[in-house]
């Protein structure tokens, strides 16, 4: 059958010369495509590492000069502290509040980041440093690296200066081989290690890892990052606030879910506006996180529609020139079909053979594809991030590629392979 298939391929060999160099750039294309939407989908696989859900973002906001309400007098850097943690208190006492937390460097969907490098005897990484309370970990449902609860990991990570480190950035520091991760990264919990960044006066260069939290992605379409975690409590050490630093701290709150409905920002914001007037503090902004997160992902998820949207074109391509290919050709074999009817072949073997010489037409124009494709791969002409090349992804996407392609091309086949059924051996010779 392959013999006699590769006879009628020859016999045919200038249309399926072009026919099979089109379905070779169609290949290569829409590999790039696939491969680029599997590395999508693989990454969607790993943990976010946080729940945004019923978060809320609120900004205090300090009345400008203008304002009748203002107080011009001169403060203190204690007296807006005191303001700050008091405008913080009412906020998380609220009936809907279930936990409220600050952070300095770090707003999930926002590049908000300061960074530095942290090391372990004589081991080094750079890592995203951020500065939390211990109910971050609560708010937004962080839990740790040995899978203990957030309420669990705010718990061991509740004194000044300590710090909470991602389970990859623990993992780092513990194994030499980047490649043999031996020693799981727990195992930094309750040891010292050097941080080369101080944002405080207060904060040591030698610092105790309290806990170790899970990884991390900065948003769904990212890589696990590496990042630390500065415990602060509010009024402690030397946390000062100025009225020109208010717009870098930042305040979320988590909502209780059947408090959190349609509405719930405006009438929080109507029943709170009163309360949280503090000194020359308000309540300027309060955004779910759905709202950031929406923001931030409008440029990935347009990139990901964008490679759906080519593989869709390069599909379609691939569907209308084999259809037509294969069309024109059962019209112009109508009587070598016929002849083959009269010698005993039935119509379902015509439509075998029409099937089996697309298959073979596409198998043949995509082993060149495969190769440009590898050399794509490991000359990083592909997406290595978040998913790295790999042969294995080289296989998986080129064996999706192909099985796509032959889907289209026994759609594409069915329907001159029909027609080709239904030819009368009479009336197709009847001009011989």
């Amino acid at each position: 059958m392959l013999i006699h298939l590769l006879i009628i391929i020859k016999n045919n060999l200038r249309a399926n010369l072009l026919l099979m160099a089109g379905m070779f750039v169609i290949a290569t294309s829409l590999w790039y495509a696939v491969d680029y939407v599997y590395a999508v989908v693989v990454n969607q696989q790993k943990s976010l590492g946080f729940d945004w859900e019923h978060v809320y973002y609120v900004q205090a906001a300090v009345l400008p000069n203008e304002s009748v309400e203002c107080d011009t007098a001169s403060r203190s850097d204690d007296e807006v502290t005191a303001e700050y943690l008091e405008f913080y208190n009412r906020l998380q006492h609220h009936p809907a509040v279930e936990s409220a937390c600050y952070t300095l460097m770090h707003f999930h969907y926002i590049w908000k980041n300061g960074s530095g490098t942290m090391s372990y005897d004589t081991l080094k990484t750079s890592a995203m440093y951020r500065e939390v309370t211990p109910s971050y970990f609560t708010v937004f449902r962080v839990r740790g690296a040995d899978e203990c609860l957030p309420e669990e990991l705010s718990r061991r990570a509740s004194h000044t200066n300590d710090f909470v480190v991602t389970e990859n950035t623990a993992c780092r520091l513990l194994n030499p081989d980047i490649n043999n991760m031996t020693v799981k990264g727990v195992e930094l919990a309750g040891r010292f290690i050097h941080s080369g960044v101080s944002m405080r006066e207060d904060e040591p260069d030698s610092v105790r890892v309290a806990a170790v939290c899970e990884n991390q992605k900065y948003n769904e379409y990212s890589n696990w990052s590496k990042a630390v975690y500065r415990i602060v409590q509010l009024g402690q050490g030397d946390f000062k606030i100025s009225y020109g630093s208010i717009p870098y701290h930042d305040i979320f709150i988590r909502v209780k879910a059947d408090a959190d409905r349609p509405g719930f920002v405006e009438s929080f914001r109507k029943e709170m506006k009163k309360q949280l007037r503090v000194g020359n503090l308000y309540l300027a902004d309060m955004r779910p996180m759905s709202y950031y997160r929406n923001e931030h992902l409008a440029d990935y998820r347009s990139d990901l529609y964008t490679y759906l949207a080519i593989a869709g074109f390069f599909l379609a391509n691939a569907f209308l020139a084999i259809l037509g290919t294969f069309w024109f050709r059962t019209q112009q074999r109508r009587e070598e079909l016929a002849v083959r009817l009269v010698a005993g072949a039935t119509p379902h073997n015509l439509q075998t053979l029409l099937m089996g010489e697309g298959f073979l037409l596409i198998t043949i124009a995509y082993i060149p594809a495969l190769v440009v494709a590898y050399n794509l791969g490991i000359s990083d002409l592909v997406e290595t991030w978040p998913v790295e090349w790999s042969f294995t992804r080289f296989l998986i996407g080129g064996l999706v590629t192909f099985l796509l392609l032959l889907a289209i091309a026994a759609i594409s086949i069915w329907f001159p392979a029909r027609q080709a059924m239904s030819i009368q051996p009479a009336e197709a010779l009847h001009g011989e």
